[in-house]
């Protein structure tokens, strides 16, 4: 699959344009800027999934869990991408979630009592 610079912003370089190391370095420090935009921007709905569920139990949903993890391995493989190193990171970030999800709905919980 090749990405565009269309795809990557419209200030982005394709890799083949960067004639630098530094063309790379603005780059890459681009793509981690809207990585760390994108998490923040699906924190919000763990954030509003945990107001919307009644008991902690329900943080953690198996199936769903196996749902979004075999959506992201078809999306890696789309990409060529190495499943060993990504699927470890989804797997930490979806329990994290679930962690965070569980301590707020109880917090929420007990502050209703």
């Amino acid at each position: 699959m090749v990405v565009t610079a269309s795809e990557n912003g419209p200030n982005m370089r394709d890799p083949k344009d960067c004639t630098e190391k530094a063309h790379i370095r603005e780059a890459i420090d681009e793509l981690d800027r809207q990585l760390v935009d994108l998490f923040a921007r699906r924190d919000l709905y763990v954030q509003r999934m945990a107001e919307l569920k009644s008991h902690p139990s329900q943080a953690r949903i198996e199936e769903r869990v196996k749902a979004v993890l075999d959506k992201v391995l078809e999306r890696l493989e789309l990409h060529d991408l190495a499943p060993d190193l990504y699927m470890q990171f989804w797997e930490d970030l979806i329990e994290v979630n679930i962690a965070w999800e569980e301590e707020a709905i109880a917090a929420r919980l007990a502050g209703e009592k």
